[in-house]
Parts: structure tokens; C-alpha cells; sequence
């Protein structure tokens, strides 16, 4: 195990953000649901479930790399793909895919996840005001 001070600093820009790490966590989770399920009826819709996952981690990772402007837009794609995400959660439970207790943390998930994106965009947003502000007092 690597202690703290002898941490490597990420070379990917996004292994700084914990939203990424925090999206990684919850795609983790639905692969297992989605590969415990024993409905193989259902087995396209938990794939489907499950790349909607990927795809909040990959567009906080991609955006990551991008111009501040590109990546508040990419994290709006994330929020669509949770709002996605909540809508496959109702439907396996309407299905009896998960269970109460599955759906409630999911959802959990998914609105943590929320307010993680809505507050990374504020703070990118707050850091162009205070730029602005910065060159208008030249």
C-alpha cells in the first residue's frame, strides 16, 4: 500500500476529481447487479443499465481533459445520463429486478452523484466570474 506522502499525483487530470472515483463506484456496482441477475430475459436491458452507468464516468473523464466550457458541458451530459440512470432504477424494480432496498440506494447514488455535478459546474462557473472580475479591474 502506498502511503499518503508518497502519493503519486495523477497523470490523467480527472483522478483528481471525486466525482470520478465516486461514478467509477456506482458503474462498479450496477456490473454486479447486472451480473448476479438471473433473469437472463432481462440480461440486455441490466447491459443497458450498466453502459448508462459507464457513461457518467466517462463524460466527467473526458470533459476533464477539455476546455472549461467543453467540460460543463460534458458534465450536463452526465446529468442526463443519471436522470437515465434513475429511470432504468424504476424499471428494474417495476420489474423485480432489484429489490426496495437496491432501488433506495441506488437512487441515493444517483442523487449524490447530482449535487457532486451540479456543484463541480458552479465552482467552474465561479471560477470564470472571478477571472472576469480579475481582467475588468486592469
Amino acid at each position: 500500500m502506498i502511503s499518503e506522502s508518497n502519493k503519486q499525483t495523477p497523470f490523467f487530470k480527472f483522478e483528481n476529481l471525486r466525482i470520478y472515483f465516486k461514478a467509477v463506484d456506482f458503474s462498479n456496482a450496477i456490473l454486479a447487479l447486472s451480473a448476479n441477475s438471473e433473469n437472463t430475459k432481462y440480461a440486455h436491458f441490466m447491459e443497458d443499465f450498466f453502459h448508462t452507468a459507464n457513461e457518467i464516468c466517462l463524460s466527467v473523464a473526458d470533459g476533464a481533459a477539455e476546455p472549461k466550457s467543453i467540460f460543463i458541458s460534458k458534465l450536463n451530459l452526465t446529468k442526463s445520463a443519471i436522470r437515465k440512470c434513475v429511470v432504468y432504477c424504476s424499471l428494474a424494480s417495476r420489474n423485480n429486478l432489484i429489490d426496495s432496498e437496491q432501488e433506495n440506494d441506488i437512487r441515493n447514488e444517483l442523487m449524490e452523484l447530482t449535487k457532486m455535478v451540479g456543484a463541480l459546474i458552479t465552482s467552474l462557473q465561479k471560477q470564470d466570474i472571478i477571472q472576469d472580475d480579475n481582467n475588468n479591474d486592469v
